[in-house]
């Protein structure tokens, strides 16, 4: 799944070493204040006036020391740069210290230098002349204030702007000296204000973890057709192929070819494996397993080593034991079978018989013919054998081989 905005800000302003921020939050939206609540403090902005406004609302006691104040929609800020601003501003005389970036792009707010090249002031994109707006240093929405002077430069603030709107900006620019941390990444200054910008915000954060990825052993075909969540890990000489999603906690391991069209969701893979063509979902699929092309796993099933899943076969919350074959249009759910066991295709676990869900066993050695439905509850013994197109109702005993509709016993194996 795709996290929520605020989750990669709150992110990394834990990873910069804040414990427990605050996040100042609209009462009419419930919903982001419950999933906060359980890392952040809690300030409500009764009516949304703006920045400044929204920061005046938090009480003194939150704001000691020095205070770092950034936009929540911040979500492409990197821990690191946010330890750099602050550093940054506690080793300078500024009062408040803010981030910038070089980014044309952008409609926010222009920094203004002055004739030395120091802080001059900042202009909203909706105030700005069309000078001002071919200026193409923005404010990132990054800022460490001096608590001692935070107060007072929000006292009195008022909305003088076209927006209607008290602006933290102005609190800044009432602040002497300012410094000023300029970040070079400007992907890091990209907020999310509509959809467009979410798209992008996402394409960026994927980019990097298939940076890191790559720079950790996995060759990735085509990054622009890939899609890997940052909570996804993959093992060295792993191949990701074009149109490929991993999402979720997944994890892969070493050795693998995944994709071409793989779609994997919270799913644990194994050393060597081959995956193409396929979707699976909290699936656990251990060494040197081949799955697809057109494959579809679901939820609480076990793969064990040296299994093959053919095309076109659907499996759920089911076993497989090592070494056996699902090779093509098979239905299995609700099956534990074991090891070395073939099963032939367009087999069918007839799992439910409407009232209840029930469980087909499979014996190691067992030998499936093609076209047989299995109605469960039923069980196939040891080494036992079924016939092209049998319809199975009661259980097989180990060895026997059983042919017809309904199923019966013409030989036992010796």
């Amino acid at each position: 799944g795709r996290k929520p905005v605020i989750d990669p800000t709150g992110e990394a302003v834990r990873g910069a070493g804040v414990d427990r921020p605050g996040a100042v939050v609209n009462p009419a939206q419930p919903e982001v204040a419950e999933h906060l609540a359980p890392c952040c403090e809690i300030v409500y902005q009764q009516q949304p006036r703006g920045t400044g406004h929204a920061l005046a609302m938090v009480p003194g006691s939150l704001l000691k020391g020095d205070v770092l104040v950034i936009n929540g929609d911040a979500a492409l800020l990197r821990p690191e740069t946010i330890r750099g601003l602050v550093e940054r501003h506690r080793a300078s005389e500024a009062k408040v210290t803010i981030g910038s970036a070089d980014d044309p792009r952008r409609r926010d707010g222009r920094i203004l230098r002055n004739a030395e090249g120091g802080f001059d002031r900042i202009v909203e994109d909706v105030d700005a002349n069309e000078v001002q707006r071919r200026v193409s240093e923005i404010n990132i929405g990054l800022y460490c204030f001096r608590s001692e002077d935070l107060q007072g430069a929000l006292a009195g603030l008022k909305p003088q702007n076209k927006a209607g709107e008290i602006y933290l900006t102005d609190a800044v620019t009432r602040l002497r000296p300012v410094e000023i941390y300029e970040v070079a990444d400007a992907d890091e200054a990209l907020g999310i204000n509509d959809r467009v910008e979410l798209a992008r915000a996402e394409k960026v954060m994927v980019r990097r973890v298939l940076e890191r990825l790559m720079l950790g052993g996995v060759t990735v075909r085509d990054p622009d057709s890939t899609w890997v969540s940052a909570e996804a890990e993959i093992g060295p000489d792993t191949v990701i192929e074009p149109f490929t999603i991993i999402s979720g906690a997944t994890r892969i391991g070493s050795g693998c070819q995944i994709g071409p069209h793989a779609d994997i969701g919270d799913s644990v893979i194994g050393d060597d494996c081959r995956v193409e063509h396929s979707w699976l979902r909290q699936v656990r699929i251990e060494d040197r397993v081949e799955c697809g092309p057109f494959v579809r796993i679901r939820p609480e099933t076990e793969i064990a080593a040296d299994v093959r899943i053919g095309s076109f076969a659907e499996i759920n919350r089911s076993k497989i034991g090592s070494g056996s074959r699902v090779p093509h249009f098979s239905y299995l759910r609700d099956a534990v079978i074991g090891r070395d066991v073939n099963i032939g295709a367009g087999t069918i676990t007839a799992n439910y018989d409407g009232v209840r869900k029930n469980r087909t066993e499979i014996e190691d050695g067992a030998f499936v013919g093609v076209d047989t439905m299995l109605r469960a509850p039923v069980k196939l013994g040891k080494g036992s054998r079924t016939g092209a197109g049998s319809v199975v109702l009661e259980d097989v005993p180990p060895g026997v081989t059983v042919v017809g509709a309904p199923a019966k016993a013409i030989r036992r194996k010796e």
